[in-house]
């Protein structure tokens, strides 16, 4: 009974054990299970993620990628799990739960799982073939651009080199009468890039000035002063200030038509407006020939020829010519027009209203007065000798000749002039001793220039009279203040006096706001030093004499006394 029971006692032992190790091995196989199916979403997840930010931008899309490697690596590297070998002899493995599976041909059985595919690590590139055309586009319309706005004229580029040698496109006002100064190419002929009249420069030495579009200005643009010397040759060969182009001439002929095509719908739209002639009645054989005067050559134009020769015409024609009118300004070389207006031959000029003769204008301190109207000289400069003192004016034949008459005016300081005069008066006055006197010229703050004799000072300086003396101060400007102070001399008494009237100065004479005196005459100022002639007997002319006499009388009767008693006695 013992053994049976103890045998009963094993076999349960035994039936508890092995389903013990069924129940791991189930455990086993299902963990190994869900295992593979969370690694499946995972990598799932993974290649979602990776595929959605590559549509997202490429350049991170490849960084990620290549992040994702080394995970990715460590899952293909991961050992199966295989439940062990009894496991297949245990009679309750049906009872285990078959794996899942997307694909319903695949075994349950998770030694033979197959795991889902890597991601396929490749080179991405920067960006997708829609955005590499896109900007390849915009490189080509940023390029079509760009040589655009480097075609246009005038264009605000930097400064090129200040020399330059080489050819230059030759431009000219489209009007007769128009603005030579200007970089607007409305104003010019012929249109852009179409010029055929090509000349030569050499810039060296020139100074670039500013230029303008409107109220556009355009950096060191221009060369505006003394522009011929910097012209090498012209079309033709020729060398000189100006070029002249002539109908029906052997060298400049061909020249003279174009330049006329060029301008005539402008030209003949402007005399029309100018001389009251109709359209009609203008006709191009009037013209004879065409003189260019180089006025300005400007730089950084694009195009072929950057460089251009900006010229001023004068047009010589049998029925009208063009009048000018030209300023130069305070401290300028160079005349500015300021005017111009077209006439029909015969009739007089009228005097412009663009600038005011006698107007004024004040430079450092000096000021300035634009003195009158000059006609050309044969060259077609300035006279510098006569005014023009009646309008309207008819001008000649000489004037005539290449069909504009030119005007011109220019600023010219307001001067005055002092004279400094001494006197040395009474007879104890010494007319040969030297007297020093400080003169000053001053606006505000600012010393302005005057001259003494043919010497120019910009300071304040001394000067020497003597008796009868006189010194002249030239070129005082108009409204500065001229002080004159005299030094201190013992036993002199000094007095002065201004154009004839007495200064309360004593020693200093002032002129404030000097001005010019009728007919420009020089104002006067004259100072007097006067010492009368005193004896030196070394008394004391005051109180002290008298008493002293009344002392002398005292004593001289008290003696008197005393003698006549010490008789008596």
């Amino acid at each position: 009974m013992i053994h049976s029971h103890s045998s009963g006692k094993h076999s349960l032992l035994k039936k508890m054990l092995a389903v013990c190790i069924a129940f791991a091995m189930i455990c086993s196989v299902s963990i190994s299970a869900f295992s593979v199916e969370a690694s499946s979403e995972n990598t799932d997840e993974t290649v979602q993620s990776v595929m959605t930010e590559e549509a997202g931008d490429p350049e991170v899309a490849e960084a990620e990628t290549d992040s994702e490697q080394t995970p990715g690596e460590e899952q293909t590297e991961e050992p199966e799990v295989t439940p062990p070998e009894d496991n297949m002899e245990n009679p309750d493995a049906d009872n285990a739960e078959p794996t899942p599976s997307e694909d319903n041909e695949q075994p349950a059985d998770p030694t033979v799982t197959e795991q889902p595919e890597e991601p396929t690590v490749t080179e991405q590139p920067t960006a997708t073939p829609t955005q590499v055309e896109e900007l390849e586009k915009d490189k080509a319309d940023s390029e079509v651009q760009t040589q655009d706005a480097k075609a246009k004229w005038p264009t605000p580029t930097p400064a090129s080199s200040t020399t330059y040698s080489g050819k230059a496109a030759i431009y000219y006002l489209a009007n007769p009468a128009g603005d030579p100064w200007t970089n607007d190419t409305g104003a010019w002929a012929p249109a852009q890039e179409t010029s055929n009249t090509i000349g030569n420069i050499n810039t060296d030495g020139a100074t670039w000035e500013d230029g303008y579009v409107g109220n556009t200005v355009y950096k060191e643009k221009n060369i505006k002063s003394n522009v011929s010397k910097y012209i090498t040759s012209w079309p033709d060969g020729s060398k000189g200030t100006t070029w002249t182009v002539k109908r029906g001439d052997a060298t400049t002929g061909s020249y003279f038509t174009f330049v006329l095509d060029s301008i005539w719908d402008n030209y003949k739209t402007a005399i029309s407006k100018d001389t009251g002639i109709a359209l009609r009645d203008l006709n191009k054989e009037d013209i004879l020939e065409i003189t260019l005067t180089p006025r300005k050559i400007s730089r950084d134009n694009g195009g072929t020829y950057p460089y251009h020769i900006d010229c001023a015409l004068s047009i010589k024609s049998k029925s009208v010519f063009t009048a000018k009118f030209w300023v130069k300004d305070p401290g300028e070389t160079d005349y500015t027009q300021v005017d111009a207006k077209n006439y029909k031959t015969g009739d007089s000029v009228v005097e412009t209203t663009k600038a005011e003769i006698g107007s004024t204008k004040e430079v450092n301190g000096i000021i300035y007065v634009l003195d009158g109207w000059y006609p050309e000289n044969e060259t077609g400069g300035a006279y510098k000798d006569q005014k023009i003192t009646n309008w309207n004016y008819t001008p000649n034949a000489t004037e005539l000749a290449d069909g504009t008459v030119n005007f011109y005016a220019h600023y010219t300081p307001l001067y005055t002039s002092v004279n400094i005069k001494k006197l040395v008066t009474g007879n104890m006055g010494d007319k040969s001793k030297p007297f020093h006197f400080k003169v000053s010229v001053v606006k505000g703050n600012t010393n302005l220039p005057f001259k003494i004799d043919k010497t120019q000072y910009t300071d304040p300086t001394e000067i020497t009279l003597s008796d009868n003396q006189t010194t002249a101060l030239t070129q005082v400007p108009v409204g500065a203040t001229v002080t004159i102070t005299e030094d201190n001399y013992s036993g002199y008494t000094t007095s002065c006096t201004i154009d004839g009237s007495a200064s309360a100065g004593g020693r200093t004479a002032t002129i404030s706001n000097i001005q010019q005196n009728n007919e420009n005459a020089a104002h006067e100022v004259t100072f007097t030093n006067n010492k009368e002639a005193i004896p030196d007997t070394g008394l004391n002319l005051g109180t002290t004499p008298y008493i002293l006499a009344l002392g002398i009388v005292a004593l001289g009767a008290g003696l008197l006394l005393f003698g006549r008693r010490k008789r008596q006695s």
